[in-house]
């Protein structure tokens, strides 16, 4: 994007880092024109508070050679330039300046000062005046005295402020709009590197990272963030392409078996029986294809969590009783012994039946895949404090440590303990994994080579009736 387009960060932050500086530098300037008045009126009450002390201070050393003396006095003193007037007793002007004269200033009785003084604004529109006012008495009679100054004295000061005010502005306004831009620069020069790094990466170099600026500040943290979701979305396109792969190499076993078992049969005439062992073959094939379609589905929905599950309040103890029976002829054709320890009263939890019978169908069908005849396989049903407690424990081959982390993942298999003689497809252990989820339940494993695996599911127990409640997941397919 053009740096100097209006939609440009940098470019906004100016314009308003310019208005607000404007702004402020306006408010300001207010500010000061007002305390510059008010300075000049107190300044100027001041000089006016000293002349009218001057004034009475003259009157009443002229007073004492009589009123007619005083009045002459005070009309030889008008013309000396000083700007005053002075009231008699009854309201009427005994004296006043020349300058007042000269521009009309009215002759009226001014506003009563009360005992102190009174400033006040006043005089005609071409000639405004600050006056002072005070009654004094001479000789037990009220006289009022006035002496005034041009208000034009901090007006010219005032005029020069505003002058030199707006010919500053445009200069400030240019100011802060460089300031501005260089700031706004300064501050996105690391989001533009973040941009220039972060652009560099594509699904061909998900191994870079952003480089983190030690500042604290909120860019650090938005690097580390966009790190971590680096990391996750590196994981999350490793694990697609490793499923896409892993589904491959299933899928193309038994495909490649019912190619061949159909050409076989094609190639020539063949005996009944030769062709009853082809379609035997393709038969199988085909099942087995058919079961991992059907879980790749599965788990396709259950990722995307568009399919829903009906969530019941169910007696695990029933359930795994009717599960239990199922497999019992699949472990005594193996040699197997399968045995069930439950209590005797109703354990309940919200439960989706189908879908949390094939999770146990699951462990127990891995549990006897993997132990040799003779052993056994038990299935434990128990409550602990507000949870419920499935366990399924087997005396087979076990698991090494260092794999036990693994053994969830899709398409897992370690091969000492997994081969596809088993007839597994590497999907049984994350489907499971996948419906303890959306049961809220926690599934776990405690493994040791040669001393055989439990598989533990720990569920929230349910105290209330039958009530049904829907959640995504997806039903068994």
């Amino acid at each position: 994007m053009n740096r100097l387009s209006p939609r440009s960060l940098r470019v906004r932050l100016t314009f308003w880092y310019s208005c607000a500086l404007v702004l402020v530098t306006l408010i300001l300037a207010g500010a000061s024109r007002w305390a510059l008045a008010v300075s000049l009126n107190h300044a100027l009450d001041q000089s006016l508070r000293y002349r009218l002390i001057g004034l009475h201070g003259f009157i009443e050393e002229n007073s004492h050679a009589g009123w007619d003396r005083l009045t002459t006095k005070l009309r030889e003193l008008d013309h000396l330039g000083e700007l005053f007037q002075v009231f008699g007793p009854q309201g009427e002007l005994i004296a006043q300046s020349d300058g007042l004269a000269r521009h009309h200033v009215r002759r009226r009785p001014p506003p009563d000062p009360g005992a102190g003084m009174l400033f006040r604004n006043t005089g005609p529109h071409r000639f405004p005046l600050r006056m002072a006012t005070q009654r004094i008495y001479v000789d037990g009679q009220p006289l009022v005295i006035e002496v005034a100054d041009p208000q034009a004295k901090f007006h010219n000061v005032l005029s020069e402020f505003y002058s030199v005010l707006f010919l500053a502005l445009p200069f400030v306004l240019a100011l802060a709009a460089l300031g501005g831009y260089w700031l706004s620069s300064r501050a996105l020069s690391p989001v533009n590197r973040i941009i220039e790094e972060a652009r560099a990466i594509d699904s061909a170099n998900l191994t870079a990272r952003l480089s983190v600026p030690a500042s604290g500040d909120e860019l650090q943290r938005l690097s580390e963030t966009l790190n971590g979701m680096l990391g996750r979305v590196e994981q999350s396109l490793r694990q697609v392409r490793q499923f896409t792969a892993d589904a491959s190499h299933e899928l193309r076993a038994p495909m490649t078996l019912i190619y061949t078992a159909a050409q076989f049969a094609l190639r020539r005439e063949r005996s009944p029986d030769e062709l009853k062992e082809s379609l035997r073959k393709i038969f199988h094939a085909a099942k087995r294809c058919t079961e991992l379609i059907n879980q790749l589905l599965w788990l396709a929905r259950s990722d995307a969590g568009t399919a829903r599950m009906e969530l019941v309040s169910t007696d695990l103890v029933a359930l795994v009783e009717e599960v239990v029976s199922e497999v019992m002829v699949l472990a005594s054709d193996k040699g197997l012994t399968v045995s069930i320890n439950v209590p005797e009263e109703p354990i309940r939890a919200e439960v989706d039946e189908a879908s949390f019978r094939r999770m146990l169908l699951i462990l127990l069908d891995n549990a006897i895949k993997y132990t040799t005849a003779g052993g056994s396989v038990t299935l434990r049903v128990r409550e602990d404090t507000s949870d419920a407690v499935i366990a399924v424990t087997d005396t087979g081959m076990g698991i090494p440590a260092e794999q036990l982390p693994f053994i969830f993942d899709r398409f897992w298999r370690a091969d000492q303990v997994r081969s596809r003689d088993t007839g597994g497809t590497g999907l049984g252990l994350a489907i499971a994994r996948e419906i303890a989820g959306s049961h809220g339940a926690e599934l776990s494993v405690e493994s040791s080579p040669g001393q055989g695996s439990t598989f533990t599911v720990r569920l929230r127990r349910s105290t209330g009736e039958l009530s049904t409640v829907r959640t995504s997941s997806e039903q068994p397919v």
